[in-house]
């Protein structure tokens, strides 16, 4: 049988494929992606990649005693954080060999969503590594937790094209030389950010070991609920104040991050990666290009925190 990506029963079925399954598989491949889903933090259209943000104190509204008096413009009124987009791209291709063994076009299809399953698994893969990189996003590198999710105090460290060092306000919470993990130091970053800033951390993200650490603690005092949510989805998660506590095994050594779905998510440019029919006649494969557009967005950093040095 030939395959020719061109043809319109396999370019529409590849097409409907990504619209209909694109999502939720790309959600549930990993705990993170899982709960950014559920909390709504994976959000698409580039309005996202813009976000007014303002300083402490500087109001935009104020009471009117005279009808005829201009309001000041505040300093920082307009001030955004403005966000450009990673590109990656992927591929589904069916080999010759593949191809003379085949009978139906229906069979065809199969194998195409089969190969489809696996490159939105790849796409997963690989923004999740990015996602806890150490480093800001580049054309082809979305932006790490750890780089956004952090207070330096020199050097150049722009978020959103606004510098944090120059900006306290523009900065985590953030702890050092933790030592070794408690509930009271867990409940000490929660309720610092609450306090700074009105809303407390929703996600706790931590390496494995400090998850294994963090389990001891809540099941010696027999005190913990599973997220029910997490759990339907087929992670292991739990609730401590109301916040999803999560572990994966990039979260860097002895850090833990304080994070709040409304302050930070996962934008992509379109609800689907494109689908562009592509052959290698050097190599006899035929299949589909994918581009797909991303990146780590942050609009309040100051409601977001950080804990390094920590031990089980």
């Amino acid at each position: 049988m030939t395959f020719n990506p061109n043809d319109s029963r396999y370019a529409s079925a590849v097409g409907a494929w990504l619209k209909d399954h694109f999502t939720d598989q790309f959600t549930s491949q990993t705990a993170l992606t899982a709960r950014l889903k559920a909390g709504g933090a994976i959000k698409t259209g580039a309005a996202y990649l813009v976000h007014p943000v303002f300083k402490q104190g500087n109001p935009s509204v104020q009471g009117v005693t005279n009808f005829t008096a201009g309001m000041a413009i505040p300093a920082d009124q307009g001030l955004s954080a403005v966000y450009t987009w990673s590109w990656y791209q992927g591929l589904t291709t069916i080999t010759k060999q593949e191809e003379v063994a085949i009978n139906t076009e229906y069979e065809m299809v199969d194998l195409l969503e089969a190969r489809l399953r696996s490159t939105i698994a790849t796409f997963n893969e690989v923004l999740t590594n990015d996602l806890f990189s150490t480093t800001d996003a580049n054309q082809g590198k979305i932006a790490g937790i750890p780089y956004v999710v952090d207070a330096p105090t020199s050097g150049t460290s722009p978020v959103g094209g606004i510098d944090r060092v120059a900006n306290s306000w523009w900065r985590a919470q953030k702890e050092t030389a933790v030592g070794t993990l408690t509930m009271q130091k867990i409940n000490r970053m929660y309720n610092l950010i609450q306090g700074a800033t009105g809303y407390p951390p929703n996600i706790i993200l931590m390496p494995t070991d400090l998850f294994g650490a963090y389990e001891s603690l809540i099941l010696a005092s027999q005190r913990f609920t599973q997220d029910q949510r997490m759990a339907e989805a087929g992670f292991t998660a739990y609730l401590h104040k109301g916040a999803t506590v999560l572990f994966d095994t990039r979260v860097p050594a002895g850090h833990i991050y304080y994070l709040n779905d409304k302050y930070i998510y996962l934008v992509l440019m379109t609800k689907e990666p494109s689908a562009e029919p592509v052959e290698f006649p050097d190599r006899l494969v035929r299949g589909y290009k994918h581009w797909l557009a991303a990146q780590l967005v942050a609009c309040r950093l100051n409601a977001l925190g950080r804990q390094e040095g920590v031990t089980a």
